[in-house]
């Protein structure tokens, strides 16, 4: 938006920041110092001020408070600065009174002169305040030197300034200084903070549009894709230095297996496909592997030449550190080399990182950098929400200039995953019973199956969503992905691992009456009894469950080899597992079970048993006539 009136102006910055901490700005002093000769200097009277590292859409402008006047030594050269102030400059009442006597706490006043100096022992930052307050005063409705101008670029100049000593403002709310007294003044904007605004998120839906839905955790089943998103504002500067590098340190839990091709790095909007991956399992730091190298967008490592296919040509670099984190490193500004040392087979291997020569990259500062990347929740994940386990994903950024490197906070997410248990018992006896057969559905129709495998432990089940999915998970084919995740059952399935082949949706109750069924995301699921116990009635309908509601503690006994036990043996032998889940209790009755009072079986059962009572009346009588006439 452009500016036309200061009051207008004023106001609209009024708006965008309601406290005074978020319209500071910093006193920059121009003493315009010449560099070339007298005579030259002589001849020009103003100056510019030059903004680099401004922000795009953020408003400037610059206010004039003193006048300067230049003083030249003994060699002809201009020396020093002297700043004076008019009785009509519009700070001159605020500052010094109507009659110049009003003592200031960092300037003082010569009446006689019109001179201004600054205090000994000012604070700066005291100073700026002070100022800024003056300026964002509406009611004096001070104007600024030049118009205000509207940042399209990174880069903002005010031309034909008088020599001055000039505040300068900005509506983004922290500081602007400078770092030359030159006549053309280049100043570096420090309003920008590194790593502004750092969110870690797992997508959790996607919205009417189809466009992602992101949110702090979501719900999968085992073996189901989820997917991560990265984000921070990055800036050219920390302070009034170039930033060399951003890193970005993710650390996952045991049970998120990443998917390092699905990596995908944006910066500003657009896509950066050079990426260079060095393995946790390398032995040498040559061992290197391009990543996405088929990509078809043309940055990408198929369409460079040969020469330029090297580990120093990438946009990015991805090293695995160990099983469960790894870093993502950005070169950004200037030509820098990492030497870094990753743990691999449990020995240090050292690793190196070349930025290119006077590496810069062109972004725009502040620039939004959004890191995505895909995962599969493994086997292994913790059941039910008492605690994050090991399906959390945190990470953070840093970043390094010539001074220090700093961080953000960590931010977390994690996947939950559930499961549900049933204990099958006899109404009257409450006596646990096995052999109450079951199909899982995740609809109330039945009709859409859920399909299981059975653990090492008996009764104990694993959601099988490879078979749920009509396409190949990850970007895996089917066989690969068959293939990683029986591998992630290893810990369940043991000797009964040949089961994971079966397509099946069918759960049995054991000795304990109780069965289990683990890697479920959060929802309703419905148990369909299809075949009762010896001698006792099948239900007439499904059992319902919500996943993720009403967890609690389920206890299962059960020995080395698996078989479970309705009690904690004696001897010992019998290891107690307990799971945290959605259970409920089952009962069986045994006899002839009648439809409920009021039905239309009720009304079937009463007229058939009617007739069939008439039919037996007429038999009796139609059979005692034609006996006596048989007699």
């Amino acid at each position: 938006m452009r500016l036309t009136d200061s009051k207008n102006y004023k106001k609209i910055i009024l708006e965008r920041k309601i406290t005074m901490k978020k319209f500071l700005s910093i006193l920059m002093v121009l003493a315009m110092l010449l560099s070339l000769s007298i005579t030259a200097f002589a001849a020009q009277t103003n100056g510019s001020i030059t903004i680099t590292n401004a922000t795009i859409d953020e408003t400037y402008s610059v206010y004039k408070i003193f006048d300067a006047s230049i003083k030249k030594g003994t060699d002809g050269a201009a020396d020093a600065v002297s700043y004076s102030i008019a009785t009509d400059n519009q700070f001159f009442t605020v500052l010094f009174g109507t009659d110049g006597k009003t003592e200031n706490p960092f300037f003082v006043y010569n009446a006689n002169t019109g001179s201004v100096t600054k205090k000994e022992g000012v604070n700066d930052s005291e100073l700026i305040k002070h100022l800024t307050e003056l300026v964002a005063d509406e009611d004096a409705d001070y104007k600024p030197a030049v118009e205000p101008v509207e940042a399209t670029t990174d880069e903002v100049k005010f031309e034909n300034l008088p020599y001055g000593y000039y505040l300068i403002t900005s509506t983004l709310g922290t500081t602007v200084t400078i770092n030359s007294n030159t006549p053309d003044v280049e100043v570096i904007d420090k309003n920008q903070e590194p790593g502004g605004g750092f969110d870690k998120s797992i997508q959790i839906g996607v919205d009417e549009e189809g466009k992602p839905v992101w949110g702090d955790s979501n719900s999968a089943n085992i073996a189901d894709e989820v997917t991560y998103k990265i984000s921070f504002e990055a800036t050219n500067y920390d302070g009034e230095n170039k930033i060399k590098y951003y890193q970005i340190h993710d650390e996952k839990g045991d049970a998120i297996w990443a998917e390092f091709n699905s990596f995908k790095v944006v910066v500003g909007g657009k896509e950066l496909p050079r990426g260079y991956y060095l393995s946790q399992g390398g032995k040498n730091t040559d061992n290197w592997e391009f990543l996405n190298a088929e990509s078809d967008h043309p940055d990408s490592w198929k369409y460079q030449t040969e020469d330029k296919k090297t580990r120093d040509n990438a946009q990015w670099y991805l090293v695995h550190l160990d099983t469960d984190k790894f870093r993502i490193t950005i070169p950004w500004m200037e030509d820098h080399s990492i030497t870094e040392i990753v743990s691999t087979d449990d020995k240090p291997n050292t690793y190196s990182i070349n930025f290119p020569e006077n590496a810069d990259f062109n972004f725009t500062s502040p620039v939004t950098v959004e890191i995505t990347y895909n995962a599969v929740v493994e086997a292994n994940a913790a059941i039910g929400d008492t605690t994050h386990g090991n399906r959390f994903n945190k990470a953070y950024a840093s970043w390094t200039s010539t001074h220090e490197t700093l961080t953000t906070k960590p931010e977390e997410v994690v996947t939950y995953v559930y499961g549900i248990g049933l204990l099958k018992d006899d109404i009257a006896t409450r006596e646990n019973l096995a052999g109450a057969k079951f199909r899982v559905y995740k609809d109330a129709e039945c009709t859409q199956p859920v399909f299981v495998i059975p653990t090492d432990i008996k009764g104990v089940y694993i959601v099988d969503s490879l078979y749920t999915v009509a396409e190949s998970t990850s970007g895996l084919d089917q066989e690969t992905a068959r293939m990683l995740y029986e591998k992630h059952l290893e810990e369940y399935l043991k000797d009964e691992k040949d089961n994971a082949i079966e397509q099946n949706n069918l759960v049995v109750s054991q000795e304990n009456g109780k069965l289990v069924i683990l890697g479920l995301k959060e929802g309703t699921y419905y148990l369909k009894e299809v075949e009762a116990p010896a001698g006792y009635n099948a239900l007439t309908q499904p059992v319902e469950f919500k996943a993720g509601e009403d967890i609690r503690s389920f206890t299962i006994f059960a020995d080395e080899n698996g078989k479970v036990a309705d009690i904690q043996q004696t001897d010992g032998v019998h290891k107690e597992i307990t799971y945290d889940l959605t259970y409920t209790v089952v009962h069986n009755s045994k006899g002839v079970v009648l439809p409920s009072t009021g039905g239309m079986g009720t009304f079937w059962l009463i007229t058939i048993g009617t007739l069939l009572a008439i039919g037996f009346a007429v038999f009796l009588i139609t059979h005692k006539k034609m006996s006596v006439y048989t007699d």
